[in-house]
């Protein structure tokens, strides 16, 4: 099942372009507003979320080049469950909130947040 694994490689894809391009955005777009607290805990806090979601990035990178790689195995891929179940719901959620919001609002959801 060639297919299978393209088909897991696409949804590895997305899941690590949401992980990398949302946080990414929104660090950027508030980094200097987080630090306007006279307590800087709240921007040490973004930045280890940040840390950690580009961490996931690279897991399903990873899991996208294997799932290419042995896209023609008899066994399977060789990914685990969770990792599959993790990438296929957090997508279907982050692009379901997005389409929603689209449509409410007729613009892109995490992009035109602003910092106040």
């Amino acid at each position: 099942m060639a297919l299978k694994g393209i088909l897991w490689s696409i949804v590895f894809f997305l899941t690590a372009a949401i992980y990398s391009a949302i946080p990414t955005y929104l660090i950027v777009r508030y980094w200097a507003w987080l630090n306007t607290f006279p307590i800087y805990t709240l921007s040490l806090l973004m930045l280890f979320l940040w840390i950690v979601s580009l961490i996931v990035v690279l897991i399903y990178i990873v899991a996208m080049i294997r799932a290419i790689i042995q896209r023609k195995n008899e066994e399977g891929l060789g990914i685990p469950k969770g990792v599959k179940g993790f990438g296929l719901v957090s997508t279907a959620i982050a692009l379901l909130f997005m389409l929603v919001w689209f449509i409410i609002f007729d613009q892109i959801a995490f992009f035109v947040m602003a910092p106040p």
